[in-house]
């Protein structure tokens, strides 16, 4: 068994408060106490570095969207270029089928194959290859 010092304890009278008269010479004289815990250090480094994560995030967005947008602005100008090219190639395209589509030209490019006004106008049918009617 250990050899440790035996402590009286003796008994609090009611009213009174607790309080040893005089330390023993084999237990120092100790007063404990609560005391708060020490104010840890708060590093400001992670507030920081969030903080340059979140505006480098923000200069990197903006970025991209203005790269997009630059993109998209040359793809509008060549897409307007081609709108124009095609506007003029249906014009003329127009204006080809409008020559080529009238009458007189349409007679001089029959007479150009060999065809001849017919003297009598009929009808002729496909499947049969038999003429129906025939006017005069």
């Amino acid at each position: 068994m250990s050899a440790a010092p035996v402590r009286q304890h003796r008994p609090a009278t009611l009213g009174a408060p607790s309080r040893r008269a005089s330390a023993t010479p084999a237990e120092p004289h100790r007063h404990l106490r609560a005391v708060q815990a020490p104010e840890q250090a708060r590093s400001i480094a992670p507030f920081a570095w969030t903080c340059i994560l979140i505006v480098l995030a923000a200069m990197a967005a903006v970025l991209l969207i203005n790269t997009q947008m630059a993109k998209g602005a040359y793809e509008r100008r060549d897409l307007k270029i081609e709108i124009a090219s095609l506007h003029t190639q249906a014009e003329s395209l127009s204006g080809e089928l409008e020559r080529n589509a009238a009458p007189s030209y349409l007679a001089q490019r029959a007479s150009d194959l060999g065809m001849e006004l017919a003297p009598t106008l009929g009808s002729i049918s496909i499947a049969d290859g038999a003429v129906l009617e025939q006017g005069e």
